[in-house]
């Protein structure tokens, strides 16, 4: 029981620290965000939280495992570095409005989201499968970012 309790808490707190970052990134998007020009392929405002719901229980629960399998310190701190890149990427795109960093800051999260894949897939092969959809959407979220520049610079 403690044991799914302990998942349980990860999820939460990633949920809502995701809940913290939309609130304080929130005039950024309405205000900002949607007065940008934008490129065909940009979903609809109300898929990004349903979509990083539903992500940060996945990397939530991928950590939770790294911990759970006392996965190697390598592992545990590519993963912490991971989760304060991936959690500061909106402060930078939304709150301080810096499109062209924002685009290298997501393109060093999947350096590292890749980085941790390739190591966890021996040792904490669900901790990798669990990181794939995470990876794969902030690749599509890199191209939005990066046509976003080019489509307002």
């Amino acid at each position: 029981m403690i044991h799914y309790l302990k998942l349980f808490v990860w999820i939460a707190v990633y949920l809502g620290v995701g809940f913290g970052i939309g609130q304080a990134t929130q005039g950024g998007i309405s205000e900002w965000y949607v007065n940008l020009n934008k490129p065909s392929f940009n979903p609809p405002n109300w898929i990004f939280p349903i979509m990083w719901s539903f992500l940060y229980v996945l990397i939530a629960t991928a950590g939770w495992k790294l911990w759970d399998a006392q996965a190697s310190k390598q592992l545990k701190t590519t993963f912490i570095t991971y989760t304060l890149f991936n959690w500061s990427w909106s402060f930078i795109f939304f709150g301080a409005h810096l499109l062209i960093t924002g685009f290298f800051w997501i393109m060093v999260i999947n350096i590292i989201n890749l980085f941790l894949i390739i190591k966890a897939w021996k040792s904490v092969k669900l901790s990798a499968i669990l990181m794939i959809p995470p990876i794969l959407w902030t690749s599509f979220a890199a191209l939005l970012n990066l046509s976003v520049w080019l489509l307002n610079s």
